[in-house]
């Protein structure tokens, strides 16, 4: 139990410092519309990763990189759906629909991953 909580504590430590550093790099982009690409989420995950493959080694560490691919992918097929299906639906309607879209992209690489 304690291992645990001190994995916790070094996961919300790295990941603070790396929010901070990429709020610090989106301030400098321009035009500002780029700064959410620097959101938290890359630095949190970043952090998350570093600390798996400090703790539980390179292995375990690539499956979760793997992992966090798929959903990346997954994303992009949510948010490329999204967009054409707003076009003709409503937005609950379009973002059910497009969520089709995320698990079967993120199912398509997901699944064979964790066959492997």
């Amino acid at each position: 139990m304690g291992h645990d909580v001190l994995i916790l504590v070094i996961k919300a430590m790295a990941a603070g410092l790396l929010v901070t550093a990429f709020s610090l790099l989106a301030e400098g982009l321009s035009p500002k519309r780029f700064a959410g690409l620097f959101g938290a989420a890359p630095a949190v995950a970043l952090a998350g990763l570093i600390v798996v493959l400090l703790d539980k080694g390179s292995a375990y560490a690539h499956k979760n990189a793997l992992g966090m691919l798929a959903g990346s992918a997954g994303m992009v097929l949510y948010a490329a759906t999204a967009v054409r299906l707003l076009r003709h639906l409503r937005a609950s309607q379009a973002a059910l629909g497009a969520l089709g879209a995320w698990v079967l992209g993120a199912g398509l690489i997901a699944i064979p991953v964790a066959w492997a």
